[in-house]
């Protein structure tokens, strides 16, 4: 069975649906999962099954569900980088604003960005460092 993953992004509670669809014996099944991703808790519904007698019937049907989903904004994605949307929390305290900023992200990809902004960050630095040593030895020259 092949699997396909949807979500409803810039909600508190991240919708989720996950076709599942192939042959099973001599038929051609489609289940749709509707869940959602509150945090770390993931739930979802009993399955909505199709039966069809051939795979071009079934494929026709994924298809229909995909395009209805995608135009109406959901966004297909693997199951392992569906995770909750960040938040951002504000509070007045004595007077001052202050902000919380909370994402839940998969550390490996955290990982991957802060590498990248890190090298990003050296590059820059690297390129500024040249450019000022270069003004000021053109400065002494003149």
């Amino acid at each position: 069975m092949r699997e396909l993953y949807f979500t409803l992004p810039y909600r508190k509670t991240k919708k989720t649906v996950r076709l599942e669809y192939g042959q099973v014996k001599k038929k051609f099944l489609v289940r749709t999962y509707d869940g959602q991703v509150n945090g770390k808790i993931t739930s979802e519904e009993s399955p909505k099954e199709e039966v069809f007698d051939s795979e071009k019937e079934m494929l026709e049907r994924v298809h229909e569900i995909k395009k209805g989903l995608m135009e109406s904004r959901w966004v297909i994605q693997d199951k392992d980088s569906i995770s909750q949307p960040s938040f951002l929390k504000t509070e007045i305290i004595d007077g001052a604003i202050s902000f919380e900023f909370t994402v839940d992200v998969d550390p490996s990809k955290l990982d991957q960005k802060t590498s990248k902004i890190a090298q990003d960050f050296v590059e820059k630095l690297d390129e500024e460092i040249e450019t000022g040593v270069s003004k000021e030895i053109e400065n002494k020259r003149n």
